[in-house]
C-alpha cells in the first residue's frame, strides 16, 4: 500500500455566535466556489488532509482550497481561500524487480586478515594432476606488492581461475 504526506490545514474560527460549522470546498486547476467538491466538516478549525475529509481526491497539480462558515439554518460565510501547490497524489511503484545471481558471498563474521593464510591446501590442476601446496606458493608472483604480500582477493581469484578444490 503506497502512502502521501499528510497535510493540515487550519483557519481561524468565524467570530459569529451562530456558527455550528464549517464546509470545506476544493477546486483542481481553477478557482473554488460553492459549487466546488465539498465535505461538511463540523465545529472545528482544522482538518488534516486526506484523512479526515472523507470523498477529498487529488490528481495532482495547483488546488484552491475554500472554507465556508456554516450557520444552524445552513447559511454559509463567504469563503476564505487558500490556493496550494501540494501534491496529494502518490507517485507509481517502479516496474520489472528481479534478483540477478552473483558469482561472490558474502561472510558473516571477521574479515580474513591478509597477513594469514590457510595452511597447506589440496589442489586439482584443471588438467587433472593431483598437487599439494602451501596458499603461499600457489598465489601469482605478479599480484605481490612492493613487501612482498598478496591480499586474500588477489590469491582467491588466481585460485578460482587456475585451480579446482578437490
Amino acid at each position: 500500500m503506497a502512502k502521501m504526506k499528510k497535510r493540515k490545514l487550519c483557519w481561524k474560527a468565524s467570530e459569529s455566535q451562530q456558527v455550528v460549522g464549517y464546509r470545506l470546498y476544493w477546486a483542481e486547476g481553477g478557482e473554488v466556489g460553492y459549487n466546488s467538491p465539498f465535505a461538511a466538516l463540523g465545529n472545528v478549525t482544522e482538518v488534516v488532509l486526506p484523512d479526515d475529509v472523507n470523498g477529498f481526491s487529488h490528481k495532482g497539480g495547483p488546488i484552491e482550497f475554500g472554507v465556508a462558515a456554516v450557520d444552524e439554518l445552513g447559511n454559509e460565510s463567504d469563503l476564505a481561500t487558500f490556493k496550494a501547490p501540494y501534491q496529494f497524489n502518490i507517485p507509481l511503484a517502479p516496474e520489472g524487480l528481479w534478483i540477478e545471481n552473483l558469482d561472490e558471498f558474502h561472510t558473516e563474521g571477521e574479515e580474513p586478515d591478509d597477513e594469514k593464510l590457510p595452511d597447506p591446501i589440496t589442489l586439482i590442476a584443471k588438467g587433472g594432476e593431483s598437487k599439494v601446496e602451501s596458499a603461499a606458493s600457489a598465489a601469482p608472483t605478479e599480484a605481490k606488492d612492493e613487501a612482498g604480500s598478496y591480499s586474500s582477493a588477489q590469491l582467491y581469484g588466481h585460485l578460482d581461475n587456475n585451480w579446482k578444490p578437490r
